[in-house]
């Protein structure tokens, strides 16, 4: 079976591709994203549908093999399974306060790209930026002058197939960083073990923590609950204005402008979550050289302005953290792995937990799943019975009719009630999802090679 027809069945139809664009990248022109009310596709320009061979080893959807990854990256295991290969975690921030607080959390990766570029490291880094084509669109650009790096500060919560930059990294004259989700950057580093041009022009990968990404369709419904019936009345849109944790903020051609607490606008999580994000199982992008996070802890969130989790990955991750540091640019003081574990318990738990429980599901139901060369070795009746919870909750919030009647409901409602929800679910659940998921007891099976 060709390349094509073997994605086609098996990751796209199957509901798991992540919209990384790394097939269509990698098509010379045949294929293309198209978008669907499910996150962009892939779909053929063409009659010739050939693609590379290479297009389904680095596919992500499909699985990639994490252990094999890691020794390939940086040459051993993670010494810690739930925050994958570090050398230290820190809290930080980007010492220019203008940098920081135009970052979603604190600028770090805004920062970190400008001194690349400053000191001669890179040529260009392949970021994603608002507001292209359209004010309520993404696009994957590679950027070259800091102008063009600050215009792509900020969080973007919608798919945006980065890796169709293929061709255009591959062509590119000079060095690259590269700014990816955990998927994204999975294509990326099994492209540059295949020897992709363009991917081994790529010098430094970093990446943001990723638990849940939404459809477009979440900002129509946010719209058509304000009584805006068309995308096209949108002027502006950004997913964290203001000061940290920050809002969405959606300036409309009426001159209105429309503004929801970030804790708010999560309310629509549950209606328009996307596949990847039930089916992926790397929070903290695990892969990258530097990974970011937000620092959520009360300490830091009642302080505004922006406070990051900090992760030096690799060697020269670390290294270049340390460099800026002590060049004034960066802020980063040492936060215990406990810690900034701790900052996001939850979510690593779907993620480590609920993520393989959810493809157990799947594969019972005779349906593909991705495989990942590893799995927890213990899930727990308990921590089953939570899953099943959850996945009640996305199941009905899914339906068309769920969708459309919290339409109707107000966001001075829905919204602080979702949040006092969201908090009390968590405590009530926190004993059994925590349980077992300290990093010295999350035992882990990995593959064994044939």
């Amino acid at each position: 079976m060709d390349v094509y027809k073997r994605l086609q069945r098996e990751v796209i139809e199957a509901g798991l591709c992540t919209h990384c664009g790394a097939c269509v990248g990698l098509s010379n022109g045949r294929f293309h994203m198209y978008p669907t009310p499910y996150g962009p596709l892939p779909r053929p320009l063409t009659a010739d549908t050939t693609l590379p061979e290479m297009a389904y080893a680095a596919c992500p959807g499909k699985g990639i093999d994490y252990p094999q990854a890691f020794r390939d990256t940086f040459g051993t295991l993670p010494q810690n399974w739930l925050l994958g290969p570090y050398r230290q975690t820190y809290l930080g921030y980007a010492a220019d306060e203008g940098i920081r607080r135009a970052g979603a959390s604190g600028g770090v990766i805004t920062r970190t790209l400008l001194y690349l570029l400053e000191n001669g490291r890179i040529d260009g880094a392949v970021v994603v930026r608002m507001g292209q084509p359209k004010p309520w669109l993404a696009l994957p650009v590679i950027a070259t002058t800091p102008a063009e790096i600050l215009a792509a500060a900020q969080s973007v919560y919608q798919p945006v197939p980065v890796n169709v930059l293929l061709p255009e990294m591959a062509a590119f004259n000079g060095r690259l960083a590269y700014v990816g989700l955990p998927d994204q950057v999975a294509a990326l580093r099994r492209l540059q073990q295949l020897g992709h041009e363009g991917a081994r022009k790529v010098a430094y990968v970093l990446g943001p923590y990723v638990g849940t990404n939404m459809y477009l369709g979440a900002i129509a419904s946010y719209l058509r609950a304000n009584d805006v019936r068309s995308l096209e009345e949108v002027a502006d849109l950004q997913y964290r204005a203001g000061e940290w944790p920050g809002y969405l903020q959606i300036a409309l051609r009426d001159g209105r402008v429309l503004r929801a607490e970030k804790f708010y606008y999560n309310y629509l999580i549950p209606f328009y979550v996307t596949k990847s994000s039930l089916t992926t199982v790397d929070f903290s992008n695990e892969l990258t050289d530097i990974s970011v996070g937000d620092a959520w802890h009360p300490q830091y969130e009642v302080q505004g302005a922006g406070f990051s989790v900090v992760i030096g990955r690799s060697a020269q991750g670390d290294a270049l953290l340390t460099e800026m540091q002590t060049a004034g640019v960066l802020h980063l003081e040492p936060l215990p792995v406990e810690k900034a574990l701790g900052m996001h318990g939850h979510m690593i738990d779907f993620k480590k937990r609920g993520a393989f429980i959810r493809l157990d599901w799947r594969a019972r139901r005779g349906r593909p799943v991705p495989d990942y060369g590893y799995r927890p070795q213990r899930l727990t009746r308990q921590r089953k019975l939570v899953e099943l919870v959850i996945a009640a909750l996305f199941g009905v919030c899914g339906t068309p009719w769920a969708r459309r009647l919290v339409e109707f409901v107000p966001l001075p409602v829905i919204g602080p009630l979702f949040n006092r929800l969201r908090l009390t679910w968590k405590q009530f659940s926190k004993p059994v999802k925590r349980q077992g998921l300290r990093a010295d007891d999350y035992a882990v099976m990995i593959r064994r090679e044939p």
